[in-house]
């Protein structure tokens, strides 16, 4: 299918590794020179130099979202390099399971900075370029964990917040062939799962399982297709969203997540 983003700039924050790093690399191999954003400068040059291979122009910037400073040097650069930006992809984010009385007030605030008042910040400054344009998408990556619990008490209020802002947002671009939309990953194969300490060893401990073990029982207990998804479930759907093929869409959350969700919106 062609998208008919060649040429397009696409902004995506988080993508040194996981969703985002495959939503660049997506958006790159369909034509768009991309600008990408991570606090870990190390990763965040790898992915690039891995993204300019495929003959697409790619800026990276070491920032972190949960800075206003940032964001704004972060949009400086991208209009200086390009001269425009096309398509932002809000990806920055992090979690991890949580007590509600014990989950220290400073990790919330600044997972709130992080992860809604950088999607707000990073937004706000790019609508001015995408108004000159008289075209714009901005995609934010929420969760499923904003639609229904799901144990991490800071990740899933805050994107169930993203979901509300993205609705709004939409509404109000409306009238300039902006559109605004959220997609919503059910458990999908990162960092956030994998790795040492996160997801899969945390609840391994619950259940009395290795990690990888906890991962494949996790799946099995609450996905109806029986495994996490991977990166690029969630890129390819970033992709048609930024594309025209989409252009009657917006204000939507829409779950990629395995038929996980049981509710009928």
């Amino acid at each position: 299918m062609d998208t008919g983003l060649k040429g397009k700039v696409a902004l995506v924050t988080g993508a040194s590794r996981g969703i985002g790093q495959a939503c660049a690399r997506v958006l790159a191999e369909e034509g768009c020179n991309v600008v990408i954003c991570a606090r870990g400068k190390e990763a965040l040059e790898k992915t690039a130099e891995e993204i300019k291979a495929g003959g697409v122009q790619v800026l990276a910037i070491q920032a972190d979202v949960a800075k206003p400073e940032d964001i704004r040097n972060l949009v400086a650069k991208t209009v200086e390099k390009f001269g425009r930006i096309d398509i932002l992809v809000n990806n920055a984010g992090r979690g991890r399971l949580s007590d509600m009385l014990e989950l220290p007030d400073e990790e919330f605030r600044y997972n709130m900075d992080l992860m809604f008042f950088g999607v707000i910040e990073c937004s706000k400054q790019v609508i001015p370029y995408m108004r000159k344009s008289n075209w714009g998408r901005i995609i934010n990556i929420s969760s499923i964990f904003g639609k229904q619990p799901g144990g991490l008490v800071d990740y899933d209020s805050i994107k169930a917040a993203v979901i509300m802002f993205t609705k709004d947002l939409a509404n109000y671009l409306a009238k300039d062939n902006i559109l605004v939309n959220a997609v919503c990953p059910g458990p999908i194969h990162t960092q956030l799962w994998d790795a040492p300490g996160q997801l899969g060893e945390q609840i391994g401990k619950l259940v009395g399982m290795s990690g990888p073990e906890a991962v494949e029982w996790f799946a099995k207990q609450n996905i109806p297709l029986g495994h996490h998804g991977d990166p690029e479930d969630i890129a390819y759907m970033v992709a048609f969203l930024a594309s025209d093929k989409a252009k009657f869409i917006t204000g939507q959350a829409i779950n990629v997540d395995g038929g996980m969700v049981k509710t009928p919106i």
